[in-house]
């Protein structure tokens, strides 16, 4: 076992955590609570993965639609109109089926 996965098994432990997932989770959350630039990018990936909608990203970055548009635009980031051809619609439901 690494020095890295025995330290964190301890402070899982040390702190009640039922597993050092558990843990981490809540490190996370506060990580992306304490520094919101690194929520802002989060959601950019999530989305420009497709992982997640423009309204859900927005959402997870903590800012309206329309800001989150004007971030997309400032990254160079393109996003759909929403104007999709018969085959695309059921490509994208396909995936989200999956």
């Amino acid at each position: 076992m690494s020095g890295l996965t025995a330290d964190l098994d301890a402070v899982a432990a040390a702190g009640g955590y039922d597993d050092t997932d558990a843990m981490v989770e809540e490190a996370v959350r506060e990580l992306l609570r304490r520094r919101p630039e690194l929520r802002l990018s989060l959601a950019v990936e999530k989305y420009q993965s497709g992982a997640v909608s423009l309204n859900r990203a927005a959402e997870l970055a903590g800012v309206s639609t329309e800001a989150f548009k004007d971030e997309l635009a400032d990254r160079g980031i393109d996003r759909d109109a929403g104007f999709l051809t018969d085959a695309q619609r059921d490509d994208h439901l396909q995936t989200f089926m999956e």
